[in-house]
């Protein structure tokens, strides 16, 4: 009972942290380009965490050099690619927006699933896709949908999609993860992997990616290095183990909230109607296109009834 509590509490603590991310890009952003946050992000968690990760990769070295192509391209996606969109996006668009945009990550996945791996899928997940939708594209024209007309769209919410995008490749791929491999050495292929593909984005284009080492920017870098790369990862790892991935998952849908609660708190960003309109959406979409028709229509027999 003790561990399910504390897994229970655990798990609040990788949205958390996550929406922090979003947060601490956002406010750093005008001090540290993007792609230099993104780098530095990962080498430092590779530098902090391969003294407890190395042993674990050495005993699976056989495995990892028999999937290295596979690995390499997870850590691309999941590591080099998805935060490197959200930090280039979060340039020039809200943490608010980028939060929420974010939480369409499921509907992706869906969306990907149908179009590359031919998956089945029904009406009523159809529904959802297109509601979520109309909830995103609510969060690009700000609300005003004359700017579809003209295709006037925020370039850093645009990157935020992208960054979506990814990440439900990632999350896709994640099925041909070798299965022997652990948990502990796949964490640090993909630091490493990160890290090097990230690097010539970084070096090679000195001077424009170096910044001042303020005060600001350490703390960003000490947060993004450790909060959401390394102990949201640990806490995720325990939760799901003790109570499992479906309840974990629920979770998730924390980071908006943390987000609008962080973003007003921190960065004085104001909520707007288009907001709640986008997020409304998004959730119907969600709400319609994962939860099982028996769960959905008793949820809602039990709404009429009150």
């Amino acid at each position: 009972m003790k561990g399910k509590l504390l897994a229970y509490g655990l798990l609040v603590l990788p949205p958390l942290f996550w929406a922090g991310n979003f947060v601490t890009g956002r406010y750093i952003s005008d001090q540290v380009p993007a792609m230099s946050l993104s780098y530095w992000r990962w080498t430092l968690a590779m530098l902090i965490a391969m003294p407890l990760l190395y042993s674990s990769m050495w005993r699976q070295r056989a495995v990892i050099k028999a999937n290295w192509l596979r690995i390499s391209t997870l850590a691309c996606l999941g590591v080099a690619g998805f935060n490197s969109c959200v930090y280039i996006g979060l340039q020039s668009t809200t943490a608010t927006n980028a939060l929420i945009i974010n939480s369409m990550i499921p509907i992706f996945i869906l969306l990907v699933s149908w179009l590359a791996l031919k998956q089945k899928i029904s009406a009523r997940q159809l529904l959802g896709i297109g509601l979520s939708f109309v909830g995103v594209l609510a969060l690009l024209v700000k609300g005003q949908w004359q700017q579809l007309a003209s295709l006037s769209i925020n370039q850093g919410d645009a990157w935020i999609v992208l960054s979506s995008l990814v990440w439900a490749l990632y999350s896709i791929g994640l099925r041909f993860k070798p299965a022997d491999l652990g948990g502990a050495a796949f964490l640090g292929c993909t630091l490493v992997v990160g890290s090097l593909v990230l690097s010539p984005f970084y070096w090679l284009n000195l001077p424009q990616a170096a910044f001042n080492l303020s005060s600001d920017a350490m703390a960003a870098l000490a947060y993004v290095a450790i909060f959401p790369s390394l102990l949201a990862y640990l806490a995720w790892n325990y939760g799901v183990k003790i109570v499992g991935a479906n309840l974990a998952g629920q979770y998730i849908h924390l980071m908006p909230l943390f987000g609008a609660v962080l973003s007003v708190s921190f960065l004085g960003e104001q909520l707007a109607a288009y907001h709640a309109l986008g997020a409304m959406f998004i959730a119907a979409g969600l709400l319609v296109a994962l939860l099982p028709f028996a769960i959905l229509r008793a949820r809602l027999a039990r709404f009429k009834a009150h």
